[in-house]
């Protein structure tokens, strides 16, 4: 059996695009994706077109990496495709994935993203192993946006790609409403499928504009919003604690301050009770989102920011 399926892949760099120089750990140079090169060496049933319109660390993703991302998948004909990979960092891999979640959140194929935790080379890495996964997603037919990650439990876990988290110290990914799978070979649905959507505003003839003009808050104590540069912002994404809280009595000023640019809270879910600091916040103003991740919540903000067509709020809550 030679070539079955077809596969897309859009390489951004990263870890599992990196090598070790004998100094430090570095992207590659463009046209290399190490990780496709060695399954198609060992696979014959799977073609693959790579293209690597974004090629940096992921920690350096910008603006223009997101504008140049989104012009590749917007302009690329994929209809001769059964499915599409995206290869990705895995320092960024929060944001990067829920921004493909986004701008593919209508794709008619499976599209997944891989990211690595060590260096191909390394024999530790999962790198390999999350890509080999994507691969099966895409010939089982595992439609929506996935991202396939293996943590350190050896537990392959499957996320919706809107919903896995930021990683912090610890090489695992979690979901922020639980995984959406597993895969041992093939895949369970351990809940839903969550993807959020964005208005069909987007396309090869009307691309996004993205700019520096979003805000990203985290709370923390002694959190002194005085100290906060709102110039050129357009709107702000404020997350929150564990409890869904945050210093009400502190943000209520700096929301006022901010006049007509909108202060959205991520974090919140639809299904728990609000403590008091949390309702007067709202009540003062702040523009509640419920069951999304602050890393989707913000990109989905920085996409609402990157149009007129709607305002932001109506941006904001379409598909809620």
């Amino acid at each position: 059996m030679v070539n079955d399926m077809k596969i897309l892949v859009i390489a951004t760099g990263g870890t599992i695009g990196s090598a070790f120089d004998g100094k430090t750990i570095n992207i590659q140079s463009e046209d290399k994706c190490p990780v496709a090169d060695r399954y198609a060496a060992e696979h014959t049933d799977t073609a693959f077109d790579i293209i690597d319109p974004v090629n940096i660390l992921s920690e350096h993703l910008s603006a223009k990496d997101l504008n140049t991302l989104a012009r590749a998948v917007y302009t690329c004909d994929m209809s001769a495709y059964d499915g599409v990979i995206f290869t990705s960092g895995s320092d960024n891999l929060g944001y990067i994935a829920a921004f493909v979640s986004l701008i593919m959140c209508d794709a008619a194929m499976p599209v997944c993203i891989v990211a690595a935790n060590m260096l191909m080379s390394d024999e530790r890495s999962n790198g390999y192993q999350n890509f080999c996964t994507a691969v099966e997603l895409i010939r089982s037919g595992v439609n929506g946006v996935t991202v396939p990650y293996r943590n350190d439990d050896g537990v392959i876990y499957v996320h919706s790609a809107c919903d896995i988290r930021q990683a912090d110290m610890s090489e695992d990914f979690y979901s922020f409403n639980g995984f959406y799978g597993v895969y041992d070979g093939s895949f369970r649905e351990l809940r839903p499928y969550i993807g959020h959507k964005v208005p069909a505003i987007f396309g090869a003839d009307r691309l996004p504009e993205i700019r520096d003009n979003v805000m990203l808050i985290h709370p923390y104590p002694m959190l002194d919003y005085r100290r906060l540069n709102t110039d050129g912002v357009r709107a702000v994404t404020h997350t929150l604690y564990h409890s869904a809280t945050l210093d009400s009595a502190s943000a209520e000023p700096f929301l006022k301050s901010l006049g007509n640019v909108p202060m959205f809270l991520a974090s919140l879910r639809s299904d728990r009770k609000i403590y008091q600091s949390t309702a007067d916040i709202l009540k003062a103003g702040a523009i509640p989102l419920y069951d999304i991740s602050p890393e989707c919540a913000y990109i989905k903000l920085l996409l609402a920011c990157a149009q007129d067509e709607l305002s932001i709020t109506e941006f904001m809550e379409f598909g809620r």
